[in-house]
């Protein structure tokens, strides 16, 4: 994941220079790196955390058929986040 340019101690690494070696991946590094943080959790956690998103997911699906929940259509999302992002 690093290259040739970024030299790492791993000895001494804190969670902020983590963050700052984080920093200077690529996008496609980023989201490789989330893939491997991922699958390092222990199976129980992963397991609680997918109940918890369903039960979230539930929970929204519900509010939106009950008209509690205002919806948005997928491109005017995505256009709103790339928005947000630029500022």
């Amino acid at each position: 994941m690093t290259d040739a340019r970024i030299r790492i101690n791993y000895s001494r690494m804190s969670l902020t220079s983590i963050q700052e070696e984080i920093s200077r991946l690529s996008s496609d590094e980023r989201a490789k790196l989330i893939d491997i943080l991922w699958e390092s959790l222990d199976e129980e956690r992963v397991k609680d955390i997918e109940a918890k998103w369903a039960a979230e997911s539930e929970h929204r699906i519900d509010a939106v058929d009950r008209e509690e929940l205002e919806t948005i259509d997928g491109p005017s999302a995505l256009r709103d986040l790339r928005s947000s992002l630029r500022k």
